[in-house]
């Protein structure tokens, strides 16, 4: 991991918390500590650190993009998958947590493969979530209504124009405004039909017939694996694989992808 990376996440963590503490340790100092760890091959103690920069809200995208990939170098892939896709949620354009993202579920599919003996082939989300997750919400519905401005002035201005090549340049405008509008406003409406999702954080799960410590498992979950999550009961979530397969996971085994 660079060290602008890390100075990114030290300096954010200091402007946010500002005299605030977490277990009584300043944020500056936990990003400082998770710095050093990892630089010392401590990998356990940096992901400490960063957990509790987390734990603090300093959830920036650069604090999570470095926990995840302290846990794919510790080969807690789950959790890196998980904190590399809430980073693209909230910054589609990030290249460094796309490459790790894909890298994370290559190593992941090596290690599964080798383990069971059998290829595992990674199931994209649909395309309407794919479509939702192109731009994060507040930027979809701030585009779509600059985008709505800009037709409606562009029309008045259309109506007073007189010269010839004025309208044409406003027909233009507003057709291409209109385009923006719909494009961006068919992101809004797929991000918030998208159904609440989650990653599968650790491997050796099943799926429990009930919300219980003793129910029965069923089928069972590939760690990393994108699942929907329909409701939570307890210490418990109710969670739908790709595939359909439904059932009951604890909650601390699944991190969910909320905005």
């Amino acid at each position: 991991m660079s060290g602008r990376a890390w100075t990114r996440a030290a300096l954010l963590a200091m402007a946010l918390t500002a005299g605030a503490t977490a277990s009584a340790v300043p944020a500056s100092e936990l990003a400082s500590r998770a710095s050093t760890a990892e630089s010392r091959g401590d990998l356990a103690g940096a992901a400490r650190a960063l957990e509790e920069l987390v734990a603090a809200g300093v959830d920036s995208t650069d604090v999570l993009y470095n926990l995840g990939t302290v846990y794919a170098r510790s080969e807690r892939y789950g959790e890196a998958v998980w904190c590399f896709e809430r980073v693209l949620l909230r910054a589609p354009g990030s290249f460094a947590a796309r490459h790790n993202l894909r890298a994370t579920r290559v190593r992941l599919a090596r290690r599964d493969a080798a383990r069971s003996g059998h290829a595992v082939v990674e199931t994209q989300p649909s395309l309407s979530v794919q479509l939702g997750e192109l731009l994060p919400l507040r930027y979809s519905v701030l585009l779509t209504v600059l985008a709505e401005l800009a037709v409606i002035a562009l029309w008045f201005a259309r109506r007073r124009a007189h010269a010839e090549l004025a309208r044409v340049g406003a027909t233009a405008g507003i057709a291409l405004g209109l385009t923006v509008a719909l494009a961006s406003g068919a992101v809004v409406y797929a991000r918030r039909a998208r159904p609440p999702a989650a990653i599968v954080l650790r491997g050796g799960l099943h799926l429990l017939q009930a919300p219980r410590v003793d129910g029965i498992p069923e089928g069972a979950l590939r760690e990393g694996e994108r699942v929907e999550t329909l409701r939570r009961e307890g210490s418990y979530t109710r969670v739908r694989t790709a595939s359909g397969a439904a059932g009951w996971l604890a909650a601390r085994d699944v991190g969910t992808l909320d905005d």
